[in-house]
């Protein structure tokens, strides 16, 4: 457009104040056009919920460093929080109707209550140029899937183990149990010890949950809340749940955690373990990155969680489930730049950065390297997940906010001894099947 109308040869022949008078009103108008167009053009709001953890800042500031190198046009307006704070922001914004234009968000429950709403742009067609759906882990893109629709693209996978330090339970010539009967019999002996035998952090509600569901998924098997969110009619958490519950809430009683943990932040119960003052915490793969800083001569090992006697459920089975994705608002009125940043951050170099810097699965292919991960998640990744009957996502995740929120105060009411278990269980399951 400018040269065409900039350029000698295209302006009419006449005398010169009108071609002179011509020109202002050309520049005049096309000024005027630009002044008209959307403020967000070349510029783009970004939130994210990689603050507060070290491994989290070092990633993300690597990430939109790079970005803004590749891509020196468009200008990043960005906004940090930490995970449980940024949920409640984000809510907020989409609820005032003021979202941002590329943000972080949770699979499943989360992340549909902005599909249900119209909220979110379908990546459908961006997806299906150059390869880009299929860079990514199928099971996956399914979580942050919806009604034949992505919306959010995943960025890493984490599974849940129980960690402990090698050297500790070489010391005191503790063994790794195969068992719920063994690890019990285990916390006794840490207890004995003066020691926590299980470091729980659970003022932000979510580590407990990991607690529960294992404990649901090797009693009833994996699945079960899937098929709630699926709409199966027949779903239900059984008589397990109660099970799994009346089993968390012995762990309480017997003063397994450390005091006062419902109050605790998961960074203090992280603490508690790398110091050596408790012994083992069923976490997830975070806790690689997390355990970065541990003192010197700190080994840590992972095991699987044990497998319960008369269990009903395949005992190999994983907690394991996309942790984390980037979606774009649909009142974002750059979303050509929107698209950019997203295939950016899940570009393999990135998203092996990612692995690196952050030691967590990533669910864009052959991004995972060896070299990046390290032996303990590459050995995670290779073996624990691949022998796996099934992975079962993250239940909280999974959920619809709603029942989600009952979720976890309905076990943390089981955990201070507040709510008995089977009213525990009945009022999640109830939530389950409100609609």
């Amino acid at each position: 457009m400018w040269h065409h109308f900039m350029g000698g040869s295209a302006w009419p022949q006449g005398n010169g104040e009108d071609i002179v008078r011509l020109k202002r009103l050309l520049i005049a108008g096309a000024a005027a056009a630009l002044a008209a167009m959307p403020a967000s053009a070349g510029e783009l709001s970004f939130w994210h919920a990689y603050a507060g953890q070290q491994d989290k800042v070092e990633f993300i500031d690597f990430a939109l460093g790079e970005f803004a190198k590749a891509h020196p046009e468009v200008k990043l307006e960005v906004v940090a929080a930490e995970q449980s704070a940024y949920k409640t922001k984000l809510n907020t914004a989409m609820a005032s109707g003021n979202p941002p234009d590329v943000f972080y968000t949770l699979p499943g429950g989360f992340l549909n209550a902005f599909v249900k709403g119209g909220q979110m742009y379908a990546l459908d067609e961006e997806l299906a140029r150059d390869g880009w759906r299929d860079s990514f882990l199928e099971s996956a893109i399914s979580q942050t899937s919806k009604d034949g629709h992505t919306y959010a693209v995943p960025v890493d996978v984490d599974s849940v183990v129980f960690w402990y330090d090698k050297a500790r339970f070489a010391e005191n010539g503790w063994t790794v149990p195969k068992t719920y009967e063994e690890l019990l019999a285990l916390a006794e002996k840490v207890k004995g010890e003066g020691l926590v035998p299980f470091s729980l952090g659970n003022k932000d509600s979510w580590p407990a949950t990991f607690w529960f569901q294992y404990l649901e998924m090797r009693l009833k098997g994996s699945g079960v809340v899937s098929a709630f969110v699926n709409g199966d009619p027949d779903a239900t958490l059984g008589a397990e749940a109660t099970k799994a519950m009346e089993k968390l809430a012995e762990l309480a009683k017997q003063e397994y955690f450390p005091i006062g943990f419902n109050g605790m932040s998961d960074q203090e119960a992280n603490m508690l373990f790398l110091n050596g003052q408790a012994a083992m915490m069923l976490n997830g793969t975070w806790q690689i990155g997390a355990s970065a800083d541990a003192p010197e001569g700190f080994e840590l090992g992972y095991f699987a969680f044990p497998a319960v006697a008369g269990g009903a459920g395949d005992q190999s089975d994983v907690l394991a489930g996309v942790a984390a994705s980037f979606g774009v608002s649909q009142k974002a009125e750059n979303k050509a730049d929107a698209v950019t940043l997203l295939k950016f951050l899940t570009s393999r170099e990135v998203m092996t950065k990612y692995v690196e810097l952050r030691k967590t699965m990533v669910t864009v292919k052959d991004a995972t390297t060896e070299t990046a991960a390290g032996p303990v998640l590459y050995d995670i990744s290779n073996k624990l997940m691949k022998a796996a009957g099934h992975l079962d996502p993250f239940y909280d995740t999974a959920m619809p906010p709603a029942a989600t929120n009952i979720y976890y105060t309905s076990l943390q009411g089981v955990l201070d001894g507040s709510l008995p278990p089977a009213d525990a269980a009945k009022r999640i399951e109830d939530a389950l099947r409100a609609k």
